[in-house]
C-alpha cells in the first residue's frame, strides 16, 4: 500500500511516521519550503529559538511532552496562568495585587469556564457569551472572558460552541501543566521527521480519488497512491485548495465550512536587556495587544516578549502595516510595564501575521453554536481512499494544539491501516 499525506505540519508528520513505522510506504507532500506548517520556529531573531507559531506543550501528560523526552530534549517548565498579571488600564498587576472585585471576578471566569464540562451532552448548544451571562455575568465581565477565555481559543465569546468546550473539557487527558521545549519546536518536529519521504515545495492543485486510487495533481508533477490523507489547514480547504473529483461528500462541505477560522498575530520585541523584573511570565489586558509573554523566560539575559491577538484584534492589527502594528504593541506594553523609555531600548520587533499566510488563512479552528459535530464529521474517511487529520479534526483530544494535530495523525493512519 502506498499512502500519500497532504501537509507535513504535525499532524502530516504524525500520520506519516506512524504508517512508516508500520512499514507502509507513505509520501509527504508540503506546500512550503519547510515542514512543521504552524509550527515555525526562529533562530535569527534572539539567541534562542523563538516561536512564530505554536509555542507551547500544553499538559504534562501531552504527547508532546514524551515525545520531547524521546528526542532528548528540555521541556522547560512554564507558568502562565498561575503567575497571570492582568491589567485594567494601568501597569499589569498580579492577580493577588488586584482589587478584590477584579481578582474575584478573575477566578469566577475561570471557575464557570471549568465547570462546562459538567453541561449534559443533551444539552441545548449556546455561545460562551450566552453560557457566561446565564451564570450571572455582566458587560464588563464578558469583556475580560474575551481575553482570558476566547482569546486563547482563537475566537470570540460570541462564536465559541459551549458543546465543543464542554466535549474537549471532558476528554482531556494532557494535563494542566504547561511548557517550552528549550530547543524549539522545530527541533523536535526535525527528529520526529527522520527517514521519511518528505516533498517540501508541492502546492497541490487537485485530489483525483477512486475506489482504491488517488492520483495527487501538484505544481511539482503528479503523484499516484492507493490511500490519501489530509491534513491541509480548515481555512486552505475552504477556499476550494485542493480541488477535489469527485467532490467531497455534501456532509464533509457542510462541516468543512461550518468551522471558523479567525487570523493569530503575534508581536516580538527584543531590548538591550529586559525591561521587566524577573518574574514577570504572562500579561494581559483589554487592549489590542491582548496578552503577552517573555519569551524562554527561565533565561535572565532573555530580553525578548511577545504579544498575541486573535480574532478582531489580530483583524485590527492586521489591517495596520507592519511598524504601525508594531507601534500600537509597543506603547502598549508602556503602559503594561509602566515605563516611558521602551523605543530607546528596543532592539529589534517583528509581525507574524498568520492570517496573511497562504498555506493557513489564520490561526486554528473553533466550532460555533449549533455546529458542536463538525469536529467528528471532517474527521471521518471518505470511502475507504481519503482519510482526514489536523487539530481540527481532534474531537477526542485537544484540537487548538500540537498534541491534538499529532494524536489525529495517529488516528487517520491506524483508519488507513484498518
Amino acid at each position: 500500500m502506498h499512502v500519500i499525506v497532504l501537509g507535513a505540519g504535525a499532524s502530516g508528520l504524525a500520520a506519516a511516521r506512524r504508517l512508516h513505522d508500520a512499514g507502509v510506504t507513505v509520501q509527504v507532500l508540503e506546500a512550503r519550503q519547510r515542514i512543521g506548517g504552524r509550527i515555525w520556529t526562529d533562530r535569527t531573531f534572539a539567541p534562542f529559538p523563538v516561536e512564530h507559531g505554536a509555542e507551547f506543550i500544553h499538559g504534562e501528560h501531552a504527547v508532546t511532552h514524551a515525545l520531547a523526552t524521546a528526542a532528548g530534549l528540555e521541556a522547560m517548565p512554564v507558568d502562565r496562568y498561575g503567575r497571570l498579571r492582568w491589567s485594567d488600564g494601568g501597569s499589569a498587576r498580579a492577580i493577588d495585587a488586584l482589587p478584590p472585585h477584579r481578582r474575584d471576578l478573575i477566578g469566577a471566569l475561570f471557575r464557570a469556564f471549568d465547570r462546562l464540562r459538567d453541561v449534559p451532552h443533551d444539552a441545548p448548544d449556546r455561545s460562551l457569551e450566552h453560557y457566561l451571562r446565564e451564570c450571572g455575568f455582566d458587560e464588563e465581565a464578558l469583556t475580560v472572558a474575551d481575553v482570558l477565555l476566547a482569546q486563547t481559543c482563537c475566537a470570540s465569546i460570541k462564536t465559541l460552541s459551549c458543546a465543543d468546550l464542554s466535549r474537549e473539557l471532558r476528554v482531556d487527558h494532557a494535563g494542566r501543566r504547561e511548557y517550552r521545549v528549550r530547543e524549539g519546536y522545530a527541533a523536535l518536529l526535525e527528529w520526529y521527521a527522520r527517514g521519511l519521504d518528505i516533498r517540501t515545495g508541492t502546492v497541490v492543485r487537485l485530489v483525483r480519488h477512486t475506489s482504491g486510487r488517488v492520483i495527487i495533481e501538484t505544481d511539482a508533477g503528479i503523484f499516484h497512491g492507493d490511500r490519501c490523507i489530509v491534513t491541509i489547514p480548515v481555512a486552505v480547504l475552504q477556499r476550494g485548495l485542493p480541488q477535489f473529483d469527485p467532490p467531497l461528500s455534501a456532509r464533509k462541505r457542510r462541516a468543512l465550512n461550518a468551522l471558523r477560522i479567525e487570523p493569530a498575530t503575534k508581536l516580538f520585541y527584543r531590548f538591550d536587556e529586559p525591561v521587566w523584573d524577573a518574574d514577570l511570565t504572562f500579561m494581559a489586558h483589554k487592549g489590542l495587544s491582548a496578552r503577552w509573554w517573555t519569551a524562554a523566560h527561565t533565561t535572565r539575559d532573555a530580553a525578548v516578549i511577545v504579544a498575541y491577538a486573535t480574532a478582531a484584534r489580530a483583524r485590527a492589527l492586521d489591517a495596520l502595516d507592519a511598524d504601525e502594528a508594531l507601534a500600537v504593541g509597543l506603547e502598549e506594553l508602556q503602559t503594561l510595564l509602566g515605563r516611558r523609555d521602551l523605543t530607546q531600548r528596543q532592539r529589534a520587533a517583528r509581525r507574524v501575521a498568520w492570517g496573511a499566510d497562504p498555506f493557513a488563512y489564520g490561526g486554528y479552528a473553533h466550532v460555533p453554536p449549533g455546529a458542536a459535530d463538525a469536529r467528528i464529521v471532517l474527521a471521518a474517511p471518505e470511502g475507504a481512499t481519503l482519510f482526514f487529520a489536523g487539530e481540527a479534526t481532534a474531537y477526542d483530544s485537544n484540537p487548538q494544539t500540537v498534541h491534538g494535530a499529532i494524536e489525529s495523525g495517529w488516528r487517520a493512519a491506524d483508519e488507513v491501516v484498518r
